[in-house]
């Protein structure tokens, strides 16, 4: 989760939200229900017990209900050959025009809250976990799980041809609110990842799609590892796109890296600095599409310090 999401307001009315929720609990009262972040969803915690998650006010439609019913599938996929928590929807709304879904909390915070404090000890016990984690989600057994359900044909050729034509997309929408400086940047992290070959030769496993710290549910006492949250981008990919920990350090992407298990294909490091600093472009493509402004200057902050760091 990025500070755009820590800071973005709930863009749905807490009376509609009270309204749903009293379908569910009858006794329910706004002092129950607690706003804690909107991405793709506005997060609401529920009598301290549930998470449930309402989608993006662009997303109150069937398409909402779509990526709910999509991710509740992955998870019943895939949920059992994980050994960490993973969220069970047990509330799905039946109203395509207010999607939302709620499941019971799995106890403890998110690692994005805590990381600061934590010690080299506590990292490697929870890097342990972390590659442990990766290496069952990034499985064979879980891709053919995966490919059964929703087959599909992913090849390294595809995979380029997408990132081909979002580079023109990012050309087209993107560049115009850019200065030569980051136009540049923007060119030559897209010329040498499209020009290197080796780059599209990895092998596809199922990746979680958003594998943050914001993302991992530890103790917050102990700091041990319980669960980790939000499927709704899980699919074929590249699973280098799960490793990205460069704002934790290289000290902890190579605990990791200790305890992961499965093949990592060639020029690791080179996918994965691709795949981090791609991002700030999504933030800005996206807010652009959908004219979030307060997400464009996110999106062009972020790209800022992403230039900083190389």
């Amino acid at each position: 989760m990025s500070s755009f999401e820590e800071g973005n307001p709930c863009d749905i009315p807490m009376e509609t939200v009270l309204a749903a929720l009293g379908g569910v609990f009858p006794d329910i009262r706004e002092g129950d229900v607690e706003f804690i972040y909107h991405g793709t969803y506005n997060v609401f915690d529920v009598k301290g017990e549930w998470i449930f998650r309402f989608p993006d006010s662009s997303l109150l439609n069937e398409d909402g209900h779509e990526l709910i019913r999509y991710e509740h599938e992955v998870l019943q996929v895939i949920g059992p050959k994980i050994s960490l928590d993973v969220p069970r929807f047990e509330y799905i709304s039946e109203d395509p025009e207010l999607p939302f879904a709620g499941y019971r909390k799995i106890p403890g915070v998110s690692l994005s809250t805590c990381f600061d404090r934590t010690t080299k000890d506590s990292r490697e016990a929870m890097a342990e976990r972390l590659g442990g984690f990766l290496s069952e989600l990034h499985s064979p057994e879980v891709y053919e799980a995966y490919s059964g359900r929703w087959p599909a044909e992913f090849t390294g050729e595809r995979f380029k041809e997408y990132w081909e034509g979002y580079y023109a997309l990012i050309q087209e929408r993107v560049s115009p609110e850019l200065n030569d400086n980051q136009r540049g940047w923007v060119k030559t992290l897209f010329s040498d990842y499209l020009g290197d070959d080796e780059n599209f030769a990895f092998e596809p496993r199922v990746v979680h799609g958003d594998f943050d710290t914001s993302n991992i549910i530890v103790d917050p006492e102990t700091l041990d590892v319980r669960g980790i949250i939000d499927f709704e981008e899980t699919g074929l990919w590249d699973p280098a796109a799960d490793l990205l920990f460069f704002g934790e350090g290289a000290d902890f992407i190579d605990m990791v890296m200790e305890a992961y298990t499965q093949p990592t294909g060639p020029n690791l490091e080179g996918r994965m600095r691709f795949l981090y600093n791609r991002v700030p472009l999504i933030y800005v493509s996206t807010g652009l599409e959908l004219d979030y402004k307060e997400m464009v200057e996110a999106g062009l902050d972020m790209l800022k310090a992403r230039m900083n760091i190389g």
